[in-house]
């Protein structure tokens, strides 16, 4: 169990600093590449930082 929260956490840090990096992309002001993709990606880590937390806590809720 102590794995699976350790691989998790691994998981929630990835998507986590991946949205902070596309959420400051997208505050440049770069026209390439175009800003709905970057808004996608952001949204995209986001969402995954927000399941993994979700996983993270119901996993400990249970056990």
């Amino acid at each position: 169990m102590s794995v699976f929260l350790i691989v998790l956490s691994c998981i929630t840090l990835a998507f986590a600093s991946g949205a902070v990096y596309y959420i400051r992309l997208l505050s440049q002001a770069a026209s390439y590449p175009p800003k709905r993709i970057i808004r996608q990606k952001a949204l995209v880590c986001s969402t995954g930082t927000a399941f993994t937390l979700c996983l993270i806590f119901f996993t400990k809720l249970l056990a």
